[in-house]
């Protein structure tokens, strides 16, 4: 097992796609450390809520399944997974897939959100596991798309839809004249 706050390194073999996805994620999530500071105030905490990498496939297209689990730093008054919150772990997870599929020059370092949009259609309550389903739409040289949902793991009901648009922060590897 690696330092607090690390996430464990899977038990089987990864393929070369899923160790760059995995090799992101698991930076992601190091050091993540609950940090309330009121009852109104809500975090992600990725060893408490156990976020764990289920898949992740190459494709085309492009797919990576996340589990979690709705703790209570994660909810809002109503008890159930707080929008924000929602939000942040679809900007971080779908983030993540980039990284699978990035090449010299083109979002190897992750790019920055153009624009997010979620629809929520179901609440997603305290202490329910999750699925959280991310998947490459398009990567062009500058501009990305991922869509992303989140769905309960007993029953597969869809609680949130999300479009991740993405801008490639790389350096130019090749300059015009």
């Amino acid at each position: 097992m690696g330092q607090p706050g690390q996430v464990p390194p899977p038990s089987r073999q990864l393929t070369d796609f899923e160790a760059r996805v995995y090799e992101y994620y698991s930076a992601m999530g190091c050091g993540l450390q609950s940090n309330i500071i009121n009852s109104e105030t809500w975090t992600v905490d990725f060893n408490r809520s156990q976020v764990l990498l289920e898949s992740a496939t190459e494709g085309p297209p492009a797919r990576v399944t996340y589990r979690f689990t709705v703790t209570p730093d994660m909810t809002n008054r109503l008890g159930t997974l707080h929008g924000g919150c929602a939000a942040t772990l679809i900007d971080t997870l779908s983030t993540c897939i980039l990284e699978g599929v990035s090449k010299p020059g083109i979002f190897s370092l992750g790019g920055v959100t153009r624009n997010l949009k979620l629809t929520y259609l179901r609440p997603v309550p305290l202490s329910s596991e999750a699925r959280l389903i991310c998947e490459v739409v398009h990567v062009g040289r500058r501009l990305a798309l991922l869509k992303a949902e989140i769905r309960k793991v007993d029953n597969g009901d869809l609680c949130v839809v999300g479009e991740h648009e993405k801008a490639n922060t790389d350096p130019q590897t090749a300059q015009k004249i």
